[in-house]
């Protein structure tokens, strides 16, 4: 497998800044287009662990094999370096097209890691690394710094019951800020945050604005009906698009120790605006891509 691959989604977003990941059992693929098409998300990862039963898993590989020779393209979750399942699955995914990139379920050290990557061989595609237990959180520095690995993500669900910890405990966020510095000290784009599971709008842009804050970069998603909501919450915001601009185009010689700083803040605001295809058409108008 190449090292730092930057193999690229189906949509106009690149793996490194997608911010919406809809996980997808891999039999679940008969209306997945459907899906793609009435939600937008930026990546689909399709799941041959947890989302299928280990007696659906060969149907699974055998759904998604069909779905990508129509022309699918999506990650694919593969099991735990730990199961059988694994060699099973990466041996699937080096083979099947329309494959952008693996996903390793419960990565808990660099050996893992490479050795994932040695099983995929010649795979041009990404690796993320799901981060979901006390072990892999303590080893996220090594891991991060796997030649192969493209991502970090935080399985925030089996954190919570390896730990015991609530998602607002100091414990879980301790943990997502602990693989933000590994993802930053490593060169890696900011980690993907675990899903939401709130029922009303109101919860899940609480829930996308806390994780923003900590310096996660997107979400792992179950409910279609949430991606609109995680673009835009990890998207940068009307008023920051506005803010920055102004900034920008009003530059003075009269400065302090935080006007720099200030400037970079807001050239990175703008480089995510077209990243995520948002533009000011009046000044008072702002468009934001899904």
């Amino acid at each position: 497998m190449n090292s730092r691959s930057t193999s690229e989604p189906a949509g106009a977003v690149s793996s490194r800044d997608a911010r919406s990941w809809l996980l997808v059992p891999g039999t679940g693929t008969h209306e997945l287009e459907d899906t793609i098409r009435g939600h937008g998300p930026d990546a689909v990862i399709l799941d041959l662990e947890d989302g299928v039963a280990p007696e659906d898993r060969s149907r699974a590989r055998d759904e998604i094999h069909d779905w990508a020779t129509r022309g699918g393209k999506a990650w694919i979750r593969v099991n735990a370096a730990t199961t059988a399942d694994w060699s099973v699955d990466l041996e699937f995914a080096a083979r099947c097209p329309g494959i952008l990139g693996v996903v390793l379920a419960k990565a808990e050290s660099a050996a893992q890691i490479d050795a994932t990557s040695a099983e995929l061989g010649d795979f041009d595609g990404g690796l993320i690394a799901l981060v979901e237990s006390a072990t892999g959180v303590l080893d996220a520095v090594s891991i991060a710094r796997a030649n192969s690995v493209t991502r970090l993500a935080f399985g925030s669900g089996d954190f919570r019951h390896d730990t015991a910890a609530t998602d607002d405990s100091a414990t879980v966020m301790g943990a997502r800020a602990h693989l933000v510095l590994a993802s930053r000290s490593a060169g890696l784009p900011a980690p993907i945050d675990g899903p939401s599971l709130a029922a009303e709008v109101g919860g899940l842009r609480s829930y996308c604005r806390r994780s923003l804050a900590t310096g996660m970069g997107g979400m792992l998603c179950v409910k279609p009906d949430h991606i609109g909501t995680i673009n835009t919450g990890f998207a940068p915001s009307p008023e920051e698009v506005r803010g920055a601009r102004e900034l920008l185009a009003n530059r003075t010689d009269s400065i302090d120790g935080s006007y720099l700083p200030r400037l970079r803040a807001a050239e990175a605001i703008l480089d995510r605006a077209r990243t995520y295809r948002i533009d000011i058409m009046d000044d008072a108008r702002v468009t934001t891509s899904r």
